[in-house]
Formats: structure tokens, sequence, C-alpha cells
């Protein structure tokens, strides 16, 4: 059979449409179910962020002057809907909902047009339906859809453009990649991916060798290289650095925007520990040896010149796939090199591979034993088995509880309901911060701030301007001044993405107002001051248990009468109780209690869950008291006694060596003049 010509697919059975159908609402009925369980991802408030500011004033240009154009396309959806029926989250992911379903729809459609077979479409489309980080942002306010069916829309415009040739679907094709790269940057690894599958048909003498086809190629490059422009024009500079050099030269953007994503050269150990540890896990790892069936054979036969029609299709599909893996690889710096972005540079190829895999396999199979049954049905009940793999993740996906995660519109809605007109906000989001309660004041972030430089010096979010706070030393003179100030942040952040004296001034100077969801809303706390940067008074007292005090430090260090004395105190330990409260008790000579103060570390503000990660953060735990002595306090001898008890039983926890005769620890004699 002659593979240089393609002909059109002949009418599919009502069967395979009906059952089409039936896999496209169930990829609508999962991505709605997700789509109302609000676990939000934290990008998604950028792009709701970016649409509310196109529904109020037409363009998404944040308050800090920054135009945001990652999933411009997407922004702008969702901004006419805000326009239209007002702002609302729910609303903002309706359409990622719909573009997961069209991806779904889509590639039923390319396995019928570029594979021949509409069994193979229903069961890659059946599989990405299931996916579990299709269908999580197939629910979620973001781009990743739309530059996912723009993707497989490209894949079968460019294979109709080529194989039949239609100058129509090759325009259609350009404008689709175009929208795809406008959408997500990500999608620019298939450019050489779209080259080598062009090439394998010229190879194979399945392409025409006609000039329109050279000359689209020439529009196309042409029209890639203006969004590359585009985006090198408008993406954020990446450094402060940058902008003190570079900031006003197209070609410094150019330069920043190659380095910001490319590596050379490549750090292919870390590409294989992404992407090889993606494909061996289940669902992958099967499909991923179909894909290898379908490739292999599909390119033996066309060798061999005993090329099937669907040949081609494969060698095509299988190019575009191993291509893009190759870049990813080889080109893309380790921190892009993510396997969410997969969903939208190879995911549904990828799929489509593996179902012909399984047909080549379910026909070789029954060659081999001579079996005559019904091999459409096999393949069947084998994608079906296959299905079943995808059911584990897509219910921990679908599990996350009734309040959902990440949070952040709850969190901000209570401050925004709470806070006084005086009152400034802090937050390591400030996007999430100016929908709810307008521009935020501060940008508590240590780890992977995205920082403008100001005409004044001053280093600011990219996104609202919020002025940066690095250290503790910065935290602190922000609490010290007249403003009651907020900050809400990830619970996750909280702890795993501040150093540890900065961590310990938060839970000490801050009152948690909220924290469901995921994310906190804390609020200073008036009269609480800097906890002690060091010890003055070593003392290495041991607790039953493991948990050591170290030492304190006392401010002021003599006692009067009517003061108030501020102690840190500096514990260590595998596990601190938490659980106990601390008692600080001020004993005259006649060992009365005159003076005391009891709380929980941090005011019992840490969850279990997170104890560990707290220890961890830092090598002790700062622990702030102020003890309130009385205005009548005679002179004489005192003494400062320290420990834990159950807050039920109020039995106390044991003290190593103890010398105070109570399980207590003595922090030393005071005098009163």
């Amino acid at each position: 059979m002659k593979t240089t010509t393609q002909t059109r697919p002949g009418k599919k059975s009502l069967g395979w449409r009906v059952s089409a159908m039936g896999v496209v609402l169930l990829a609508f009925a999962l991505r709605l179910r997700y789509l109302t369980l609000f676990y939000y991802h934290i990008d998604e408030f950028y792009s709701l962020a970016a649409a509310k500011l196109i529904a109020e004033t037409g363009v998404p240009r944040y308050p800090s002057g920054l135009m945001y154009i990652r999933g411009l396309p997407f922004s702008y959806l969702d901004g006419m809907l805000f326009w239209g029926l007002g702002f609302s989250e729910a609303l903002g992911r309706w359409p990622a909902a719909l573009f997961g379903v069209l991806s779904v729809a889509t590639l039923y459609w390319l396995g019928v047009r570029v594979l021949r077979s509409p069994g193979v479409g229903v069961l890659a489309a059946l599989w990405l339906a299931l996916e579990a980080d299709s269908v999580a942002w197939g629910g979620r306010a973001r781009m990743t859809t739309l530059a996912q069916w723009l993707v497989l829309l490209s894949v079968g415009l460019l294979w109709v453009g080529l194989s039949r040739p239609s100058t129509r679907h090759r325009l259609l094709f350009i404008a689709g990649f175009a929208g795809a790269m406008v959408s997500h940057f990500a999608v620019v690894v298939l450019i050489p991916a779209w080259l080598a599958s062009a090439a394998s048909l010229w190879r194979w003498r399945l392409l025409p060798r006609r000039r329109a086809i050279v000359r689209d190629a020439g529009v196309w490059l042409a029209v890639c290289g203006l969004v590359f422009l585009f985006w090198a024009a408008f993406h954020p500079p990446p450094t402060v650095e940058f902008q003190q050099r570079d900031r006003q030269t197209l070609s410094g953007k150019i330069g920043a925007l190659e380095n910001f994503y490319m590596q050379f050269p490549p750090d292919l150990p870390h590409a294989w520990k992404v992407y090889g540890g993606y494909f061996r896990t289940s669902p992958r790892w099967p499909l991923l040896a179909l894909t290898v069936i379908s490739g292999g054979l599909s390119l033996r036969r066309l060798a061999s010149k005993r090329g099937r029609k669907s040949d081609a299709g494969a060698v095509f599909l299988f190019l575009l796939f191993v291509t893009a893996l190759a870049v990813l690889a080889g080109v893309i710096s380790p921190n892009w090199q993510r396997t969410r972005y997969l969903l939208i540079q190879s995911l549904g190829i990828f799929f489509l591979l593996a179902g012909h895999g399984l047909w080549e396999g379910v026909e070789c199979a029954a060659r081999r034993v001579g079996w005559r049954g019904a091999r459409r049905g096999a393949m069947l009940v084998g994608g079906l088995a296959l299905a079943l793999l995808f059911v584990p993740p897509l219910r921990q996906t679908l599990r996350v509880g009734v309040i959902g995660w990440n949070r952040y519109d709850l969190a901000f809605r209570h401050v925004r309901d709470t806070m006084d007109a005086s009152d400034a906000v802090m937050t390591m989001h400030p996007p999430a911060a100016l929908i709810y309660t307008g521009r935020p004041a501060y940008y508590l972030d240590q780890t992977s701030a995205k920082l403008l430089l100001w005409p004044d010096g001053s280093l600011r979010d990219y996104y609202t301007g919020a002025l940066w706070l690095k250290t503790v030393d910065d935290f602190d003179r922000v609490l010290d001044g007249p403003q009651r100030v907020w900050l809400v942040t990830q619970e996750f952040w909280l702890f795993n993405s501040y150093d540890g004296l900065l961590q310990q001034e938060i839970l000490w100077r801050m009152d948690k107002k909220w924290g469901e969801g995921g994310v906190w809303a804390l609020v200073s706390r008036p009269g609480a001051w800097p906890l002690a940067r060091s010890m003055t008074t070593p003392l290495a007292a041991e607790f039953e248990g493991g948990t050591r005090l170290l030492g304190f430090t006392a401010d002021p260090p003599a006692l009067r009468p009517g003061a108030s004395v501020r102690l840190t105190l500096f514990w260590v330990g595998d596990r601190l109780p938490f659980d106990r409260k601390v008692f600080v008790h001020l004993r005259d000579a006649a060992n009365n209690t005159v003076a005391q103060a009891d709380h929980f570390l941090y005011d019992g503000k840490v969850p279990s869950s997170r104890w560990d990660e707290l220890l961890s953060n830092d090598t002790a735990i700062r622990d702030g008291v102020t003890l309130l002595l009385p205005p009548d306090l005679p002179p004489g001898d005192y003494r400062l006694l320290v420990g834990f008890y159950h807050p039920e039983t109020f039995e106390r926890l044991g003290v190593v060596n103890d010398q105070s005769g109570e399980a207590a620890v003595v922090l030393g004699a005071f005098g009163v003049e």
C-alpha cells in the first residue's frame, strides 16, 4: 500500500461517537467537581488579579506598572466575564474547565484524524479525562488548559495542513500555535518538535515539495519571532542586578529571557530525575512502553516501505513527543523543568501514542497466536484496565476536605472585614492581597522575592509595589511603628520559607486570627517586643524527655517595683512539650509567688504537624515572657523559677537534677532594694 497520499477517514461508527461523548461528559463532570472544591494553586491569584484589573481598567497593569502578560488571552476572557457578571473565583475557573473538556474532545479528533482510529482516540481521551493533573488544572483559574487545547488543536491543523496539503490549515496552525505561545511560554519547546515532525514527513516522501509550504514555514518562524520579542519586551526583569545594568535595552531583555529559561551546558542528571521519575511512576510507565512500541513499529514499517495509513501519523506524533522531551532535557533550565508543563507540551500526544501502541500490541499478539477474534474489543478491555491505574491519584486529587486549600480568599476577606482604615497589610502574596484588601504595604519574602528597583532605590514587589522586607530587623521596624499590622501567609511558607529567628518573631509578636484552608491571618500584638537575639545568662538545665533550657535574657536585668521584665527563654530539644504550659514564677524569701506568667509556647499557635519543622529551623526556640511586677513589691531577695505543667492535671514535667525541689528550674537570684 502506498503511503504518499492520505485519504479522509471513514465514517465513525455510532458506538465510538457515543463513547467519545460519554468520555467528554465524564471529563466535564470531573473538572466541575474540582472547580467547586476550591483547592487553590498559588498562581491562580496572579491570573484572578490580572483579570480583575482588566475588568476595571481594560488592561492587566498591576499597581507597580508591570503588565501581566502570562496567559494574556485567558486573563482577557476572565476579565470580560468579571466585567459582565462581577468578580467571582468560581466564575474565573469556568474557562479553564471548558478548555480542559475541549482538550479531551480534541484528543479524540486527533485519534481519528492523525492515527485513523476512533478507538485509539476514545482511549486517549479517556486517559486524559481521568489524569489527575489534567483534572486539577481544568478546575483552576489559570491558562494551562487553554494552552493545552491550542497545542492539541495545532497538532491536528499542522497534520492536515501538511498531509493534504492545505494552506488554510497551515495558516490556522500558525495562528493556533501563536495563541499557545502567548498563553504560556512553555510551549516554545515545541518549535524544534514541529520542525522534526515536518522533516519526518518530508523524509518519508509524505510531504509534497511545494513552495507554499516553505513560504508558510517562513511566516510561522516570523510569527514565533514576534511572539518571542513580545515576551522579551514585557517579561518581568529577572534580577535587581539586571535592572541596574540593562533594564532599558531590548537586547538585554532578550538575553535575560534566554538566560532565565535556558541553560548550557544542560543538567542532564536533574532532567533524568525529573522526567525519568515522572514516567517511571504509575500510571505512566506502562503507557511509556506502549509509546515506544507505537513509534518503533511505525518507523520500521515506513523504513521497509510497508507503512500503513496510520504509521505516518504515529511517526509524526512520536517525533513531536521525543523532540519535545529532548529540548526539555537538553536546553531548558533546571528551574523550569517542571512536570506540570508536560500537560501542555506533550501529555495528550503521549496518550495518543500509547493508545496506538496498545492497538499495535494487540495486533502483534493476535497474529502470533493465530487469533482472529474481536481485536478492537481486546484493545478496549486493555485500555479500560489501564484507565483503572488513573483512579487512585484522581481520588487523592479530589479528596481535599470541605473548606479547600490555599484559601487566601477567605483569609484576606477576614482581614478586610476586621481591619481598621489605618491598619497595614503584610504578605508573601501581594496579588492575592490586591484582590481582596487593596494594595498591601509590605512584602515579606526571604526565599523567592520578585523585586522591582524603584527610582528612590528601594526594592519593592513586582506586582503591587509593596515595600520588601527581608530580615527580622525589617519586620521589627514595621511592628514597632504606630500602625496595627496584618500578616497573611500560607501555613507551609510560615514554617518553611522564613529563617528561624523571623519565624519565631512572627509567632511571638503576632496573634493568629484566621487559620482555615492552609492560610493564616495574624495581627500584631500590642505590647509584644522583639525577642533577644542571644542569651546573657547560660543555664543548660534539662527536663525529662530531653527538653533543655539553654539560658535566658532579662530586660531590664534588675527588678524594680511596678516594672515589667521581658524574658527571652532559649529552649532546645527534639520534642519540646508544646502541649504543656510554661510557668514563670517570681518567689520571695518565704517562697511565696509574688508574680507569675503562664503561657503555652507561642500561645499554642503551632499545630502538632508543624512542631518538627519549627524545631529544624534554628538551633534554639526563643520564647518571650512579660512578667509584670507588683507596684508594692517590697525590698528583699527573690528567685525566678521556670517549668512546664499539664494544663488540665497541673502535673509538672520533671527536671533532671532538680535543685528547686518542685520540678522547676531556678533562673537565678534577684534583689530588690
